[in-house]
């Protein structure tokens, strides 16, 4: 699946990686208790878009994780299917031994960059 933003910069290279990594598991999770649904609901594809207002081959590539999804998309596809999402936030391994996230982070210098722009005369 691909997210708008998958690392994490202000840590270091291995962290960001096992970062990303996590998050990919998480969202794999997601997709697959999605195509779970849409296999014991047996809804197409055609009427899942019909629903969300969205063309099927579009819909194919969010439960393929192919495409850019936002969180708001994978609800409305739940809702398509008739199940409301409830999102539970667990404690990580290190979490719960003690170490906290934020504690651990080996945190790297990185160029921030102003959104604004100074306008031009």
């Amino acid at each position: 699946m691909k997210t708008r933003r998958r690392d994490f910069p202000g840590t270091d290279s291995e962290t960001s990686e096992r970062l990303k990594l996590e998050v990919a598991s998480d969202e794999a999770a997601m997709i697959n208790a999605l195509l779970e649904l849409r296999q014991s609901n047996s809804l197409s594809l055609e009427a899942i878009g019909f629903l969300l207002g969205a063309d099927p081959s579009q819909i194919s590539r969010y439960l393929r994780g192919n495409s850019k999804v936002t969180l708001t998309n994978y609800l409305r596809i739940a809702r398509a299917f008739g199940y409301r999402c409830k999102i539970v936030f667990e404690q990580t391994e290190t979490a719960e031994s003690g170490d906290t996230t934020l504690s651990n982070l080996k945190i790297t210098s990185h160029k921030v960059c102003n959104a604004r722009r100074s306008p031009t005369s």
